[in-house]
């Protein structure tokens, strides 16, 4: 093989390389980015008496039902007022029941805070 080709081979090979780990690096930050309701715990940000069980509901309504019809918004791209906001608009269109958008409301603003 000639120089200019064996060159151009490695070089191809590096960038599909850095191209993979780039791309298999940001599959992993974003789901870091949603915490779970056992790391705003371990965390420490949250207020005494928090409802654990609410918290995971409430994340769990945001990964099933606020995803499936746009992509997930980071609880720490809104502050808690302004989630308490979209979250009254897009229960009704989402069709939450009042617990539901009670969970997801708590878990996006413990969420929003530990983001912050």
């Amino acid at each position: 093989m000639s120089k200019p080709i064996l060159r151009m081979t490695m070089v191809l090979a590096l960038l599909s390389a850095a191209g993979m780990a780039g791309g298999l690096s940001g599959c992993a930050a974003g789901k870091a980015s949603i915490p779970t309701a056992d790391a705003l715990g371990a965390a420490g940000t949250l207020p005494g008496g928090t409802d654990m069980d609410a918290l995971r509901r409430g994340r769990a309504v945001l990964v099933t039902e606020c995803a499936a019809c746009h992509r997930l918004f980071l609880p720490h791209e809104y502050s808690p007022e302004q989630w308490r906001g979209i979250v009254a608009r897009m229960a009704r269109r989402a069709s939450l029941s009042g617990d539901q958008s009670e969970d997801l409301l708590l878990y996006l603003s413990a969420a929003s805070r530990a983001g912050r």
